[in-house]
């Protein structure tokens, strides 16, 4: 059986399996994407055993891999979308740094909770038009006629789904932001990702990846925006994010994600003060060590736009970042509290603080 054939008798088997274990109560209830996540991953499995497959066939990648799945020695993806009644879902970004290499087909494998519907599509054909929440995303909308979709040949599309997302260099992310470019100046728009002024810059929008800069321009864009946005520290916080790839676009012109303040998981650093022994921290800590004792110039006006607070100097603006960074750092200290029982959260914190904001040249600040 061909392997496309054969993924769609996976999916079709695996909606009868999960109808059957709803329609008995054998199901979790829906609550989050996790729940969902597990439910659909374990769904299908078991229908590949059902047809006498290895369920390791279907191979989860977790995190923010894009697609959640993939087939074994294959070129299909599956990604993974649930919802407690909505029919629309945001989907990844058009950036796609994440994204599996060698992928040609990706399947929309989704699940509402209220309705109990479980179902499946070409994940391409449910993508009306992309939609900015803090970087231009893929929004799916599972009863999108294909006709409906932005992929096509036919005025106002962005063209066809095997050169814009399945090309030899992968996803043409440039492409994506130019089209939705013009579709908003078309309307009288000025999305905020464009220029003011309404320029066409080199490069489409004049955007590029945080990945994609070189070496020097990128170190210069980490050390401004780990300033700017102390919050990103906190890998606790929903909202950690929150303003930080906006700014990035209409300050910097840089298209950036998480993926470039916490990729790599956790690392081990030295801590003196508070232990002997290194301890393990978020890789975002040493993605700022390496980044604040970078020489490049940091402007004040830039920090007070993002923060929203007036410095009168460079000390000024050390002294409030060192005063927010700790609260930012809290999570930290469960995961290392048992190397010292004498040194507390609060102290913890602040001998982090220290070690981060240390490493700053402050005559850098402007």
């Amino acid at each position: 059986m061909e392997i496309n054939e054969q993924v769609k008798k996976i999916l079709e088997k695996a909606i009868d399996l999960g109808n059957y274990k709803i329609s008995n109560g054998l199901a979790p209830a829906y609550t989050d994407s996790i729940v969902s996540e597990k439910f659909m991953v374990e769904l299908l499995r078991e229908s590949a055993v059902n047809q006498g497959l290895d369920p390791n066939w279907i191979i989860h990648h977790g995190g923010h891999s894009f697609p959640d799945l993939s087939i074994k020695n294959s070129n299909i993806g599956i990604e993974l979308k649930g919802s407690a009644s909505s029919r629309r879902f945001n989907g990844n970004s058009v950036v796609a740094s994440t994204m599996l290499p060698n992928l040609k087909k990706i399947y929309l494998f989704y699940w509402i909770g209220i309705t109990g519907e479980l179902g499946y599509r070409n994940y391409f054909d449910c993508v009306s038009t992309p939609v900015v929440t803090h970087s231009p995303r893929f929004q799916l909308d599972i009863d999108l006629k294909p006709s409906q979709s932005m992929f096509g040949l036919t005025s106002g599309k962005v063209g066809e789904i095997e050169s814009i997302i399945f090309g030899s260099n992968g996803i043409d992310s440039n492409k994506i932001i130019k089209w939705m470019a013009d579709n908003a100046r078309l309307k009288g728009e000025t999305p905020w990702w464009i220029a003011e002024d309404d320029s066409s810059p080199v490069g489409s929008t004049g955007l590029i990846k945080c990945t994609d800069l070189p070496f020097n321009r990128r170190r210069a864009f980490m050390k401004s925006a780990i300033l700017a946005f102390p919050k990103i520290f906190d890998r606790t916080s929903p909202n950690k994010y929150n303003g930080l790839f906006e700014w990035a676009v209409s300050v910097k012109s840089v298209l950036s994600s998480r993926d470039d303040y916490s990729a790599g998981g956790r690392i081990m650093i030295s801590l003196p003060r508070f232990s002997s022994q290194k301890i393990e921290v978020p890789q975002v800590i040493q993605v700022a060590i390496d980044s604040l004792t970078a020489p490049d110039t940091v402007y004040l006006c830039e920090l007070e736009g993002a923060s929203g607070i007036r410095f009168k100097d460079a000390d000024n603006f050390i002294k409030y970042y060192k005063e927010v960074l700790p609260k930012y750092l809290t999570h930290i200290y469960q995961n290392v509290k048992k190397l010292n029982n004498e040194i507390g959260e609060s102290d913890f914190t602040k001998i982090l603080a220290d070690e981060i904001v240390s490493k700053i040249d402050v005559s850098t600040l402007r």
